[in-house]
């Protein structure tokens, strides 16, 4: 059936990346929406209507296909059905310096004429400081955050490969909020995140705040790639400038099959990914990379999730215009299986020929390590006094400055300081918001007998850039094998500044799973996630002492 865009005025921007960074003040929202939104829709005079209101239709499933329904929650009952949903309870942020506290309290997550409403809180709360599915769980301590809010998932009890998938839902708005209708791997095939994939069937930030693409609009993207911090992501958004996704329910949705997934919102097809531009890569034993052969890492089950974040490195945090609480409220949840073809999804497209074709990404072609310090021989820990010198004045064997950025650039050179103390110094300019410098060798190392040793280096920032925030260190043990991220603080300005981190303060930090006998990592370093702009820095002197 071709779907006629009639009564939907929509702009796509075409394979935009997700993380921009909004700017601009906040405008004030209309004062009918000052109250709690449990009761009362919010409403804003930042809305434009470029055409009278069309009522929202039950559902834009197309009639007269193959797709065929094959799990759904309409929401219609007392409480929560366990049977499809459970919650997820933490304190730890998401990985993205979030402020809210995921419970499975009635005030975050409950049903309410025939709705399910995830209702953002402004109150203290302590919970567990990471993931209960972590392996260390049970070493976790706790941690206490400013918000509360629900997210729940499907896991183990709704769980897919290929098909449509819809959520009709209304979006909370203003500053700091970040509802999500997304997917992740259920079985992680092909590694961790993001090696066995992300989908987002929908994101969106800071709604009915300052007019920017990213604060008006909702978001489809994928995350693919190699595990963290190599991973990448691809996608686009849509402006909606008729009914705004927080005064009217909209319809989410995607159709995924083998090798394409395909974005909409109500009935309009706007955005398409192809194989083509993702990837799962791996690293073999040897320390080579491969790229996974067919349509991975999205050919395996994924789960639904459904979520409203506080604050982040993407939306940043909210403001005092913010009013909570805030709620994310979703009419149905309904799954399609292709009646033509169910096991790999294909026969039933809804597609549009105007709809944007994400170009997404390509795997880098390896890189030769490359070293332009002296060395000669094996190297072999074993044979070290009380120093393990990493870097001073230049790179030392095996250990070579290599950085990871998700969007932007970085700029690496070694700068002559003409300090006496100091020398020659690696300088790296962060032109993204998103990137992480280290320390790397091909190969791992057991360091298991610096356990009560340091990780000493000199860091000078030149320029912080227009945000001012602080710094993160870590050591990492092929990835996700890593100490976390360990923060040492806001550095001043044009002064270089000493830092001696224990190790065993590495080892014991929240969250850590560093395995000294494993580190090919011996340092990462980088300012703030998404916060990265403009800021200069200068590292000397790295080295590991006991």
């Amino acid at each position: 059936m071709t779907r006629s865009p009639h009564h939907r005025y929509l702009w796509v921007a075409a394979a935009a990346t997700i993380m921009l960074a909004s700017c601009g003040d906040s405008v004030d929202v209309d004062a009918s929406a000052a109250g709690d939104t449990t009761t009362s829709p919010p409403t804003s005079t930042t809305t434009t209507a470029v055409i009278p209101p069309v009522a929202a239709p039950e559902s834009f499933h197309p009639g007269g296909t193959a797709w065929e329904l094959v799990w759904s929650d309409e929401f219609d009952g007392a409480e929560l059905d366990e049977s499809k949903w459970g919650w997820e309870q933490n304190c730890w942020g998401g990985g993205n310096q979030e402020l809210q506290c995921y419970t499975n309290r009635a005030e975050n997550t409950y049903l309410s004429d025939g709705m399910l409403h995830i209702r953002a809180v402004q109150e203290d709360f302590t919970g567990l400081d990471g993931s209960a599915d972590w392996e260390n769980a049970d070493e976790l301590g706790t941690a206490t955050l400013p918000y509360t809010s629900g997210r729940i998932r499907s896991k183990d009890k709704g769980d897919w490969r290929y098909g449509r998938f819809e959520v009709r839902a209304k979006l909370p708005f203003g500053q700091g909020l970040w509802p999500a209708i997304w997917m992740l791997p259920t079985d992680s095939k092909y590694g961790g995140w993001a090696a066995s994939g992300e989908i987002d069937i929908m994101e969106a930030i800071n709604l009915k705040t300052v007019f920017t693409p990213d604060n008006n609009a909702v978001h489809g993207t994928l995350h693919f790639g190699a595990e963290w911090p190599s991973n990448v992501n691809s996608g686009t958004f849509v402006q909606l400038f008729d009914e705004h996704p927080s005064d009217a329910f909209r319809v989410y949705a995607i159709e995924w099959e083998e090798g394409e997934i395909r974005w909409f919102v109500d009935d309009m097809h706007y955005a398409t990914q192809t194989a083509d531009g993702w990837y799962s890569q791996i690293t073999t034993e040897g320390g080579t990379t491969e790229v996974i052969e067919g349509s991975a890492p999205f050919d395996q089950r994924f789960h639904l999730l459904l979520n409203v974040a506080v604050g982040g490195t993407w939306p940043g945090p909210p403001d005092d215009a913010t009013v909570f609480p805030q709620e994310m409220v979703v009419d149905y949840v309904r799954v399609y299986e292709c009646g033509v073809s169910p096991s790999d999804g294909k026969g039933c497209a809804t597609s549009e020929p105007s709809a944007t074709l994400v170009a997404g990404k390509q795997p880098a072609e390896p890189t030769e390590i490359l070293f332009t310090g002296p060395f000669a021989g094996e190297f072999d820990p074993a044979t070290l006094g009380n120093t393990l010198t990493i870097f001073t004045d230049d790179q030392i064997f095996p250990w070579k400055w290599d950085s990871f950025n998700a969007t932007g650039s970085l700029a690496f050179e070694l700068i002559d300081t003409e300090d006496s103390d100091h020398g020659t110094v690696i300088q790296t300019t962060f032109n993204t918001n998103e990137a992480v410098v280290y320390f790397q060798a091909p190969v791992t190392y057991d360091l298991s007998d610096w356990a009560d040793g340091f990780v000493e280096f000199d860091l000078r920032v030149v320029d912080l850039g227009a945000t001012g925030r602080g710094f993160t260190m870590k050591v990492d043990c092929v990835h996700p094998c890593s100490s976390g991220d360990f923060s040492i603080g806001d550095p001043a300005v044009d002064e270089w500044i000493h830092h001696k981190v224990p190790i065993a303060d590495l080892l014991g930090h929240s969250g850590s799973s560093l395995d000294l006998s494993l580190v090919d990592t011996p340092l990462v370093i980088f300012p703030a996630w998404g916060n990265q702009e403009g800021v200069v820095m200068q590292v000397d002197n790295v080295e590991w002492t006991r």
